[in-house]
């Protein structure tokens, strides 16, 4: 099998000093504090639950996320954003082309003066004729209901999809709405246009789409930056709490730490003060929603140690919430030199390979239906991830 491939001989290389431990840690993968996420177990057992993953680029890239939908049975998309407008790499479902005048904003830029929400992105024009074409990445996918989430001040213009679709429903919280468009027959792609309503109806803010599946079950929403910190989502996301009283998440997962652990002016006082404020906000919009907080992995980013990383990681496992433990269960501190020589990151040793990502995934996944108490879908897990990792110790 591959992992064996990839894992085998761990213990014949000598990783650096102050290392925690030498092999993926089996008896930490569990999630800490986790009453409040067993308390999910029958939203998830009867397929209703409800999530919104949060983080940097180990989110963007969508190998952890893509993985941990496969393996909770995850059939919708999620929110996905033209990312090629905002000097990003474009999604992994849709492919984008626009024609007219967009500018596209980040949270990683200080003084946008743009509306932000979940997505970290936002695409915005004046332009009343521009418009972005979206084409489905896979031929042999299709569509039929559409999501489209904008701004929706006064001043916004209306979204159109084209004469095909017809508008079924729209929410509103805040600045934000989303429209939902619905087709009587399947689609391979749809162009975003732009109406005018009113005469002062003069600009138009994207916060991304959604393709909307039929009988989906759990509804897993995962959006990321490449190179945020969670302050720059608390701070310059500024329609993210009206988003996320919109989808009313059951349980938002935050995968941040690790941008924040090569910054120098790092400070780990304004850090927990920004995460515990946060949740407090999130909580008044949405009373029911559950954390979860991961830490960041063990990571080298050009071979350079991340002067913060044990911090980082304190701040977390001290917040009063399920806490996971990534960067312990990969074998702690310096663990992210054996996983390097064994194939599971990528030369900056800041990114995992896919298959490293979809190990994180694995193991994520089976602490949470240890939390579940969901043997039926433990074991199987298990035993796959003991027989793809067994020379390094993931043993029962």
């Amino acid at each position: 099998m591959r992992y064996v491939c990839l894992f085998f001989g761990l213990f014949a290389y000598p990783l650096i000093a102050k290392v925690d431990s030498t092999e993926v840690c089996h008896s930490c993968n569990v999630i800490q504090r986790d009453a409040d996420i067993a308390a999910l177990a029958p939203k998830w057992k009867s397929g209703k639950l409800k999530i919104l993953h949060l983080g940097d680029s180990h989110v963007q890239i969508g190998h952890f996320t893509g993985e941990l939908k496969r393996l909770l049975g995850v059939q919708n998309s999620g929110i996905q954003f033209p990312y090629s407008l905002a000097n990003s790499v474009d999604g992994r479902v849709l492919k984008t082309k626009a024609q007219g005048r967009w500018e596209g904003i980040s949270i990683l830029k200080p003084t946008s003066g743009k509306n932000i929400g979940l997505a970290g992105y936002a695409v915005s024009t004046r332009d009343s004729t521009a418009q972005i074409t979206f084409t489905l990445k896979d031929s042999l996918a299709s569509l039929n209901h559409i999501r489209v989430w904008c701004g929706a001040d006064s001043c916004a213009m209306i979204p159109a999809v084209g004469p095909a679709f017809s508008v079924v429903k729209r929410g509103q919280s805040g600045n934000v709405a989303y429209w939902d468009f619905k087709s009587k027959h399947v689609q391979s792609q749809f162009t975003l246009s732009l109406q005018k309503h009113a005469a002062q109806q003069d600009e138009f803010t994207l916060h991304g789409v959604e393709i909307l599946t039929p009988n989906s079950s759990i509804d897993y929403q995962d959006l990321g930056v490449a190179g945020a910190q969670f302050t720059h989502l608390k701070s310059r996301g500024n329609e993210a709490l009206s988003q996320i009283e919109l989808l009313k998440p059951d349980l938002i997962i935050c995968s941040f730490g690790t941008n924040e652990a090569y910054n120098a002016k790092w400070n780990q006082v304004n850090y927990r003060q920004a995460l515990i404020e946060f949740m407090q906000e999130v909580k008044s919009k949405s009373p029911e929603t559950v954390f979860l907080i991961t830490s960041p992995p063990d990571t080298r980013s050009q071979k350079r140690i991340p002067p913060f990383q044990r911090e980082v990681v304190q701040v977390l496992a001290e917040l009063p919430v399920p806490y996971y433990d990534l960067n312990q269960v990969m074998g702690g501190y310096g663990s992210c030199e054996a996983w390097v020589k064994n194939g599971c990151f990528l030369k900056d040793q800041l990114h995992l390979t896919k298959e490293g990502y979809q190990l994180q995934a694995k193991l994520l996944a089976l602490a949470l239906f240890k939390s579940w108490g969901d043997q039926s879908a433990f074991s199987p897990l298990e035993n796959q991830v003991n027989q793809h990792t067994v020379s390094i110790g993931i043993t029962k």
